[in-house]
């Protein structure tokens, strides 16, 4: 597998919505930075998300990635329908940093948070 392959796997495996298939691609001690969510580890990180998810559909627009620095860049459009039925459409940036084994290590998402945050926010009042 080409090194630039893994970004095309995470965009799958996000899709899919299967947490352990998505925590394969991670390191064990993985950190997730999140606009919504804060710093979790990747466990507690997909399983918030995935909780608060009904179903995704992810759009991979284009990867960068930097091998001598393990470093990967993958630009997508995020359309996410959370356990509510409420739908957000929205861009992504996702920056991935790799061990040498070609496991994430570091993953900081970025994107306008307004919008999801608000959502989210209300889900938790409704529990």
């Amino acid at each position: 597998m080409d090194f630039c392959d893994l970004s095309a796997r995470y965009i799958e495996a996000l899709q899919k919505g299967e947490l352990q298939e998505i925590l394969e691609l991670f390191a064990a001690d993985a950190q997730v930075v999140s606009p919504v969510y804060g710093r979790l580890d990747a466990h507690k990180f997909y399983t918030s998300l995935l909780a608060d998810t009904k179903s995704s559909q992810l759009q991979l627009h284009h990867n960068i990635c930097d091998r001598e620095g393990r470093k990967m860049a993958v630009y997508f459009t995020y359309h996410w329908t959370l356990k509510d039925d409420s739908q957000l459409i929205f861009d992504v940036v996702d920056i991935l940093v790799l061990d040498d084994n070609d496991k994430i290590k570091g993953l900081t998402i970025i994107y306008d948070s307004r919008e999801t945050s608000k959502k989210i926010a209300s889900l938790r009042q409704q529990e």
